[in-house]
């Protein structure tokens, strides 16, 4: 048992860090965009799934279409645990509990490292994933993204490691390889990355097969949206999954407004190389010219992916966020990179790396710090001053910041005789929680007392409110929101 303990006592170390400082922080996240629609829907979805059909019946009657998991391709079994558990329905609570969930993506990391490792020095990879600011920001209020990451890299090590020949390995794949495809359908080409692997054996056809039902069989099982023309809903699935109908906005990016449709094939790259810290993206491309087997394997499902996007082109916006997924992947492989080196036999190399990695560690610590509570809102160096990136790039496109201008709102209607009319640009739910009811919030910004708003939605507003702000919030130059008053 001690020597367990010896073996990981770094990374346990990490873990006890990492759960005090979710305790510390989780209340300054702000709420975004998509939180309230997945906490309600996930809510709908668990309660439809363990009621009888009347109390079924009543309860799709009295949803919008969003909300009802019969008839909207979203599965939101995670958001719905979490509003389980959040009975009181506090974004706060549900901040912490995403927080807590999180740290599953760091125990993922540190196992699937070590694996291919077996280092000392394995702890570099959570460490390197948690202190990526870019990453660790959507851990709160991202109840999408941040669980399939987690989930992909899993469904990756299990491939890895399980014997597909055992029946207990090819049950646990086939239920966790659901859940993953479930979330996303882009999980689904680890079915190619597993088929590749069972054709390596005289009967891993059939083992193949049987994982594959026991998926389908689970999924069937625990999604209603399949439980009526499933074939056709399947299509569906696919077909939205590309074009995704469901979301029809415009873009900020390189300074311009455009459509979904008129995203550059280059709009990922350019996220992965100006969103990812330096070391990190350096020691990923470093690890192509020394990965061992196992190593080599994370590369080749990271650059498959790349490559499947270039040719499917499937919708993305709000920066990488879809593609949340590969960050891991990306900071495994540095790992792999960066532990070598710090192995080597060559004491000036290892020297010269740790100091890279102590030097690395601090700027992203000092970029974390001075970035919080909007951690991923964070570009590297190579893109540029802050001030510029915000008039070219999506930012905080989310809207957490708004939280702030609502409590600089909420004090100025205090601190007058009646309630100010606030218009949000965005996040009307979100600064509704936060005004505690001390401020109104109208419909149009005709009506406004003073409007909330920042630089991509005042451009897709048409709104010229620069001589008009009283209120800014700022992270390293940037402006992430506003407070505009109204002229009478």
């Amino acid at each position: 048992m001690l020597v367990r303990v010896r073996k990981h006592l770094l990374f346990i170390i990490f873990s006890v860090f990492y759960f005090s400082f979710s305790l510390l922080i989780y209340k300054d996240y702000g709420i975004t965009s998509d939180e309230q629609l997945e906490y309600r829907a996930g809510s709908v979805y668990l309660r439809y799934l363990f009621s009888n059909s009347q109390k079924r019946q009543e309860l799709v009657s009295n949803v919008s279409l969003k909300d009802n998991p019969t008839n909207f391709p979203y599965f939101r079994l995670y958001p719905g645990i979490v509003s389980f558990v959040n009975y009181k329905g506090f974004y706060e609570w549900a901040h912490l509990i995403n927080l807590f969930f999180g740290y599953s993506a760091f125990l993922v990391v540190y196992l699937f490292i070590r694996d291919i490792t077996n280092s000392k020095y394995s702890v570099l990879a959570p460490l390197l994933l948690f202190i990526n600011p870019y990453y660790l920001g959507h851990i709160p209020a991202n109840p999408k993204d941040v669980p399939f990451s987690m989930l992909y890299v899993l469904c990756l090590l299990l491939i890895a490691k399980l014997n597909v020949k055992k029946i207990p390995h090819a049950i646990i794949l086939g239920v966790f390889m659901s859940l993953l495809v479930g979330m996303r359908l882009v999980g689904g080409f680890l079915y190619v990355v597993l088929l590749i692997k069972c054709m390596c054996d005289r009967k891993g056809i059939l083992r193949f097969l049987l994982i594959l039902a026991i998926s389908a069989a689970t999924l069937f099982a625990i999604w209603p949206f399949l439980w009526s023309d499933p074939l056709n809903k399947i299509l569906s699935l696919i077909t939205s999954a590309q074009d995704f109908s469901f979301w029809d906005r415009k873009i900020l990016f390189n300074g311009q407004l455009i459509t979904k449709d008129g995203r550059p094939w280059y709009y990922l790259f350019t996220y992965i190389f100006y969103k990812t810290p330096l070391l990190i993206l350096f020691g990923a491309v470093g690890s192509v010219f020394i990965a061992g087997k196992k190593a080599r394997f994370v590369a080749v499902v990271l650059i498959t992916n790349l490559l499947l996007y270039l040719v499917l082109r499937p919708t993305i916006y709000n920066e990488m966020r879809h593609f949340l997924y590969l960050v891991p992947l990306i900071t495994i492989l540095a790992s792999f990179f960066l532990i070598h080196l710090l192995e080597s036999k060559n004491a000036v190399v290892t020297r010269f790396t740790a100091c890279c990695i102590l030097v690395s560690l601090l700027k992203m610590s000092y970029d974390f710090a001075i970035l919080h509570p909007y951690q991923y809102v964070y570009f590297n160096e190579v893109a540029g001053n802050m001030s510029k990136i915000y008039k070219k790039y999506e930012t905080d496109y989310w809207s957490a910041s708004y939280k702030d201008s609502s409590r600089y709102l909420r004090e100025i209607s205090l601190k007058g005789s009646e309630p100010i009319k606030v218009y949000p640009c965005n996040l009307a739910f979100g600064v509704d929680y936060y005004s505690y009811k001390d401020f109104v919030l109208v419909n149009k910004s005709a009506e406004a007392d003073y409007i909330i708003c920042d630089y991509q939605n005042a451009l897709i507003n048409n709104f010229d409110l620069e001589d008009k702000i009283v209120f800014k919030v700022v992270r390293k130059d940037a402006v992430l929101s506003y407070v505009a008053k109204k002229t009478k």
